[in-house]
């Protein structure tokens, strides 16, 4: 009996424990597996992470499009200064020997401004108004000022204080030490005209020419004000180097004058200055005019640089007064006008008038042969892969020239230009178009004798720029002959050059178009501020002989003065006087002449 209850006994016992056993192992494989399919999802997840950051890596970033921003205020210590000056630097070789090739700058300006002559009419023409004996006075009052400007940016500060018979006490600020976008200017008391007067130096050292040259368009906005009350807001652009000159200059001539003006309510204050700092004078005249104490102050600027877009230069026009001298090219001279330039003098013939000074001038007619004869004896001098430049190499060769040509052993033709490979002209390449141009009669004609085909000017200029380059200055004319019989090998393929003129009716953007050149992504046009007087010479008339004798034109005769709309200077006139007329003798010599011209009988000529 015992026996048989003990075993009952364990037989339950190994009855639960299976029971137990197998339960337990079941909760364990579940939580195992469970386990496990959470590593495996962690491993596939892990390893999904591993691979997108490596396809983020592989992938190229995308570009930054933003730009940096020009600074707001002048540099203050040798870091930042240098910073702003080296991406001066960078930023004037981009518009300037960036796009400008050597053959351009060297030839093609020349050639371009003999074509366009003396354009000196233009300001007589239009909505110009000619000025007479009425502004005398002004321009009596102009000189005044001019000679002040003058004696403070050219002589020391002491001979600038005895021509003007300013005291020691008459001097309110004076910062004679100019800095990059921080010029040279003073504020001075001047007791004879009952005026505080702030004269600005022009683009004298070189930090004041860094200060010029940093020539890139910044908004600019200019809050009117009429007493104490804003009455409108004048959006725009201005340049930069110019407004932050300005910005510091109010932060020193702000609180000097405040004062001064409330020492002296029936003051006013005339703000002064020639070129560079004509154009800082007129920005901080709109800074100065959005303070209460100064809302009346007026600026007189002799051959301001383009500084403002139009809308800020049109609403100056009542407290800026301009002056501009004869051929001054300053007043013109912008980011968008030298574009404009640009497209002009490249669609024009320099090259061809560059040959014909070769072909008659013995040393470059030497030059070229001699330079010919090597690349046509020297290997490594014509050979693709020299260090040389060849003007072979720029251009690829056609195609349908190839396969409609003839199969003959060609003769290898040096160009009339191949020694000057840096004249090519930089042009971006868009994709060939073949359609002809919409209006080909007023485009000139280039003729290819070899294929019969005709192409104009203006298709090969949006083909390739290299393309006209080596057709103009190679294939019109290649090395040049020595024998009647070369000449005529050599004749198989030239350019024939229709006379016929551009319509007068083209207007400019058709021919920036022909010219390949958007200049809508040069930026905002920038322009001479205020009320613009321009003192024109016109040309010296023919004289009869029959009438010769016992007459003569003067000088004087010859000179006026117009107020000139600012459409005018959207445009460079490119003459050989353009340099010469920008400083203040120039200057001071035709106000001088207009004086002497407008006074009446009796009164005494201004020395």
């Amino acid at each position: 009996m015992g026996t048989k209850n003990m075993a009952a006994a364990m037989g339950t016992a190994v009855l639960l424990y299976l029971v137990l056993s197998g339960r337990l192992s079941v909760e364990d494989a579940e939580e195992r597996r469970l386990l496990k399919e959470a590593t495996r999802q962690q491993t596939i997840q892990q390893k999904e992470k591993k691979k997108k950051n490596k396809h983020n890596k592989d992938k190229p970033k995308p570009k930054d499009n933003r730009t940096v921003k020009w600074p707001d205020k002048a540099p203050v210590h040798f870091g930042q200064t240098v910073g702003v000056a080296a991406r001066t630097v960078r930023y004037t070789w981009k518009e300037t020997l960036g796009k400008w090739t050597l053959g351009e700058i060297a030839f093609g300006i020349k050639y371009f401004m003999k074509q366009q002559g003396n354009l000196q009419h233009e300001f007589t023409e239009g909505k110009s108004v000619q000025l007479g004996h009425e502004v005398r006075d002004e321009l009596v009052f102009l000189l005044r000022h001019l000679k002040l400007c003058m004696y403070f940016s050219k002589k020391p500060y002491k001979v600038f204080m005895e021509h003007g018979r300013y005291r020691n006490d008459d001097v309110l600020v004076k910062k004679c030490k100019a800095r990059l976008m921080r010029p040279s200017f003073t504020v001075v008391r001047d007791a004879d005209t009952k005026c505080f007067l702030l004269l600005i130096r022009g683009a004298i050292s070189l930090q004041e020419r860094l200060t010029a040259a940093t020539g890139a368009a910044v908004p600019f906005h200019h809050v009117v004000m009429h007493e104490g009350v804003v009455t409108d807001v004048v959006l725009g652009h201005a340049h930069c180097g110019m407004v932050v000159a300005a910005r510091w200059i109010a932060k020193y001539a702000v609180p000097a004058l405040t004062d001064a003006i409330r020492q002296h309510p029936d003051y006013n204050v005339k703000i002064i200055g020639h070129s560079m700092g004509a154009g800082i004078a007129s920005i901080l005249t709109y800074m100065l005019r959005e303070h209460k104490e100064l809302s009346s102050c007026t600026c007189i600027a002799f051959a301001p640089a383009a500084c403002m877009t139009w809308e800020l230069a049109e609403s100056g026009k009542d407290f800026i007064t301009t002056l501009v001298n004869r051929t001054d090219l300053v007043p013109a001279f912008s980011k968008v006008s030298a574009a404009q330039l640009r497209a002009e003098v490249t669609v024009s013939s320099w090259l061809s008038d560059l040959r014909d000074q070769i072909q008659h001038t013995r040393f470059l007619n030497l030059v070229n042969r001699s330079v010919a004869f090597m690349r046509s004896h020297v290997p490594f001098v014509s050979h693709p892969h020299s260090k040389v430049v060849d003007a072979d190499m720029l251009v690829k060769p056609n195609e349908d020239l190839k396969e409609e040509g003839t199969h003959a052993t060609e003769q290898k033709k040096h160009h009339c230009l191949s020694c000057f490979p840096c004249m090519v002209l930089r042009h971006p390449s868009p994709t060939p178009t073949n359609s002809a141009s919409s209006n080909p009669a007023s485009a000139p004609q280039v003729a290819l004798h070899n294929n019969n085909t005709v192409i104009t000017e203006s298709e090969l200029i949006s083909n390739n720029s290299a393309l006209i380059a080596d057709l103009i200055a190679g294939c019109s004319g290649s090395a040049l002959p020595d024998t009647e019989s070369d000449s005529e090998s050599e004749s198989e393929l030239e350019i024939i050059r229709e006379t016929k003129e551009p319509e007068s009716s083209k207007t400019q953007l058709e021919f920036l178009a022909d010219a390949n050149l958007d200049v809508s992504t040069e930026g905002p046009q920038l322009f001479p501020p205020g009320r613009i007087m321009h003192m024109v010479v016109l040309p010296m008339p023919e004289r009869d002989p029959a009438l010769e004798v016992g007459s003569a034109v003067n000088e004087e005769e010859l000179v006026n003065v117009y107020e000139t709309p600012r459409e005018f200077y959207s445009k460079i006139r490119l003459a050989r006087s353009m340099i010469r007329d920008h400083y203040m003798p120039r200057y001071i010599k035709t106000l001088q002449i207009l004086i002497d011209k407008f006074a009446k009988p009796g009164q005494e000529e201004i020395l």
